[in-house]
């Protein structure tokens, strides 16, 4: 279970960057203009994408941290 939590923090975190890319210029483009390929082999996409990767990825750990000792106190609080 954790590391499917990991990997869906980190498909998240892949997915905000790719739409947080688009959405970042949004308000500039022209609508003529239409999304490209060049975007995703920018550089500064790859680094926000490695950003929110890793976010991602962190989140999902924290989470199943969380998760963990919720459970563990559970069985404590049951064991009285």
């Amino acid at each position: 279970m954790k590391k499917r939590i990991i990997t869906a923090g980190g498909f998240i975190g892949i997915l905000f960057s790719i739409w947080d890319s688009m959405m970042d210029n949004a308000d500039i483009a022209s609508l003529e203009d239409h999304l490209s390929v060049g975007l995703v082999f920018s550089s500064i996409f790859s680094l926000k994408t490695l950003v929110y990767l890793t976010i991602g990825m962190v989140s999902g750990w924290m989470i199943n941290f969380m998760i963990n000792k919720i459970s563990e106190l559970h069985r404590e609080w049951n064991d009285f």
